[in-house]
């Protein structure tokens, strides 16, 4: 069972011919994605082709890392360079589980370009931060402002001016080993993964531009979810944009608040939405009175959906590309468990096609 209408158990091309139909009356549809590279490609291309806006699934988790990028910018290296390169490694706040095994790998080997042949750990730290575990633990000194209990973007703000040599309202612990350390350093650089808020993420890229006035120094930017890096990149490269982009106007427009799928869904503004994840674990949100289309893992009809499609995972029921933060690009991940479940990419396939014979609406 692989489809369903409503509670209906139904034959996939009749699941998909009703998909048709309704994107194709829909005059203000919005898409929610979580796939592998290929499904999102093709997801946003039927997006273009039916005038949707879409986002991530965890699109106000994303937004923030996205504006790192679109608003900020920085300086930016890849894991390989690091492992390479690095002489001093500065974690600032937190760093998802899913990248401690980057970050023990680079802690077990030593660079091979600095003369010194040893790296030195820093932590930085503010009240809401967790402190590191184990061997992290053991090698990081903690720059933090103690029991001043400082948010992350005033510990940032603090040692940003002392690096400058000016006069902070609060003494940081290991503040001058700290800055020692980057005195010395061949290569200085600062891991890190998702803040809060804006401010931090300015504080840390202006204390790398004061650092690369006189030497060399870069940051490593670990996304809390490599799949959904994966479908920024992928947004960004077809569209100009990252996600929260419509096409309601024909071309792209990329606005974080106007293109915001929950704010859309909220203000009643869609009539329509697309949701699909490849992920074991996530349920679609209940709409009430907002025709859903799911494409899910799950084995059962989804309650509330107007339409269900079951579909397979990318390197587990069939071959995918993913986005790997440990080598900084894609990669081909191959199907662990290869079942008969159908991609993401080839249920829309045949959605595109469907939708050749039907006269799609328009805002």
């Amino acid at each position: 069972m692989v489809a369903w209408i409503g509670s209906r158990t139904v034959p996939l091309p009749a699941a998909i011919e009703q998909v048709a139909k309704l994107l194709a009356k829909s005059r203000c549809p919005v898409f929610s994605l979580d796939s592998d590279i290929h499904g999102c490609r093709c997801l946003i291309a039927l997006a273009e082709q039916v005038g949707a806006t879409y986002d991530h699934v965890n699109g106000r988790d994303l937004v923030h890392q996205v504006a790192l990028h679109t608003d900020i910018g920085g300086f930016f290296g890849t894991a390989t360079e690091v492992q390479r390169r690095a002489d001093v490694i500065v974690v600032v706040g937190e760093v998802p589980a899913a990248h401690h095994d980057l970050l023990l790998s680079l802690a077990a080997t030593t660079p091979d370009l600095p003369r010194s042949g040893k790296r030195r750990w820093f932590h930085i730290k503010g009240k809401e931060t967790a402190a590191l575990s184990g061997e992290l633990r053991r090698r990081a000194k903690v720059v933090d402002a103690g029991s001043s209990d400082l948010p992350i973007d005033a510990v940032l703000g603090a040692l940003r001016a002392s690096l400058a040599a000016r006069k902070a309202s609060v003494v940081l612990d290991n503040i001058d080993a700290f800055l020692g350390a980057v005195a010395n350093a061949g290569f200085p650089v600062f891991v890190f993964s998702h803040f809060g808020d804006a401010a931090s993420l300015t504080m840390l890229q202006g204390m790398l531009i004061d650092i690369n006035k006189k030497q060399r120094a870069t940051a490593l930017f670990l996304p809390s979810d490599d799949a959904a890096w994966g479908m920024v990149l992928a947004s960004t490269w077809m569209t100009g944009f990252p996600p929260r982009t419509g096409f309601s106007s024909g071309s792209p427009v990329y606005d974080p608040w106007l293109c915001d799928v929950d704010r859309m869904i909220a203000g009643k503004e869609a009539d329509l939405h697309l949701w699909v994840s490849e992920r074991d674990d996530v349920d679609p949100p209940r709409r009430s009175g907002l025709p859903t289309i799911v494409l899910t893992r799950s084995d059962r009809p989804v309650a509330g959906a107007a339409v269900a499609i079951r579909i397979g995972k990318a390197g587990l029921d069939h071959d995918g590309v993913v986005y790997s933060s440990r080598i900084g690009t894609l990669r081909s991940a191959a199907a662990k468990a290869p079942s008969d479940l159908p991609s993401v990419y080839a249920i829309v396939e045949q959605l595109q096609h469907a939708l050749q014979g039907e006269d799609v609406a328009s805002c």
